[in-house]
This record gives structure tokens, sequence and C-alpha cells, in this order.
């Protein structure tokens, strides 16, 4: 899954924009935990946030 795609299925979720890379990353780690993203793609998405995180910009 690329981060783009994660971004869509937020907004599709939650009829909302992700405001932070950690909104997002908590998102990612929910669908994980329930099995509807797989470890590889959680840990490549996991570090992009984290490094999106660091920046401090927003994720627009």
């Amino acid at each position: 899954m690329q981060l783009s795609e994660l971004i869509k299925t937020f907004k599709e979720e939650t009829d909302e924009w992700p405001e932070t890379p950690n909104e997002l990353l908590d998102f990612c780690e929910y669908k994980y935990n329930i099995g509807e993203i797989d470890m590889v793609d959680y840990y490549k998405l996991a570090s992009k946030l984290h490094n999106k995180g660091r920046s401090a910009h927003p994720i627009h």
C-alpha cells in the first residue's frame, strides 16, 4: 500500500483529511491491527509517516 492509498482510505472512512502524520499513523496502526494492512506495508508506511512527523509539515 502506498501512502496516497492510505490517505484516500482515511478520507473515505472518516470524511476528513488527516491533519497530521501522527493521526494518519494511528489510522495505519489500526488498519494493521485489524488485518487490513500487512506487516511489510505497515512498516514502510510507519517509517514514511515518522519521517514526515519529524519534519512537522502537514500532509496536504
